[in-house]
């Protein structure tokens, strides 16, 4: 569990981004290298996609709403990885950025669709969460699965909390109520000597228009030398179908016990 909470502190400052001012990003034409139907996105290539990103986020981001850890663009170098991009089936591609020009955005995603020569053809912002704790690296957030589906995580945090959620989409999407793919929670079960952690794990499947979640809950109880014990396992599965509002359960009791 030391291992969860240090990859958690460790997140929190690689992808808090703060800049100064915006015009201290300009940067001359850059050459986009395409190899493949995958790779990376690096510093430059992401400051030209985002400075072309035009999206309404329906709400008014107020200024200086950062935390104390975020870095600032400078700090982040030429090859450092920022993104992933997959080839999409009408030639384009897919890429999902953290959108590291505005000062006053540090928690926004953006997925952008982009043309071989790094034109822009759509944006759409992602809410991240205060800080992604979720991501296993600095390119977790977008995936390519079976079926033809993109995924883009994104996270949910709190006091000794931090969930994800999956936004699965086909071709190019927005973000929905998303499917909860992971939960750890500190504080989730009551007993008469401590308080029992949560720990919830999945893996997906799709199978044509339906996501099977194969989920493991654990309840935690910590001992004296800090490490955790399992004194509690439970294997469910959750199927999904998307609905006009997202990917819907269609069985629910068990999701309203998680610690969401």
């Amino acid at each position: 569990m030391k291992t969860i909470v240090a990859g958690i502190c460790l997140l929190v400052v690689l992808f808090s981004f703060t800049t100064p001012k915006r015009n201290l990003f300009k940067t001359k034409s850059v050459s986009f290298e395409i190899k493949g139907d995958s790779g990376f996105v690096y510093k430059g290539e992401a400051i030209k996609l985002l400075s072309q990103a035009k999206y309404d986020l329906a709400y008014d981001p107020e200024p200086g709403q950062r935390d104390t850890l975020d870095l600032e663009l400078p700090d982040i170098t030429a090859t450092d990885t920022l993104g992933k991009y997959y080839r999409m089936d009408n030639g384009n591609y897919l890429a999902c950025l953290p959108d590291i020009i505005h000062p006053d955005r540090f928690s926004i995603l953006v997925l952008i669709e982009y043309s071989s020569d790094g034109r822009l053809i759509n944006a759409e912002p992602f809410y991240g969460g205060m800080h992604f704790c979720c991501w296993d690296n600095h390119y977790d957030t977008l995936s390519k699965h079976e079926e033809g589906y993109f995924s883009i995580k994104t996270c949910g945090t709190g006091s000794a909390h931090c969930s994800s959620y999956i936004h699965l989409f086909k071709g190019f999407g927005a973000q929905d109520h998303g499917i909860c793919g992971y939960i750890y929670t500190g504080w989730c079960v009551p007993t008469h000597k401590a308080m029992l952690a949560c720990h919830l794990t999945s893996t997906m499947k799709i199978k044509n228009d339906t996501v099977i979640m194969h989920y493991t809950m654990e309840h935690l109880k910590e001992r004296r030398n800090g490490k955790y014990k399992t004194v509690f396992s439970e294997k469910f599965d959750v199927k999904y179908v998307e609905h006009k509002q997202g990917w819907v359960a269609l069985d629910s009791t068990k999701l309203q016990n998680l610690p969401l």
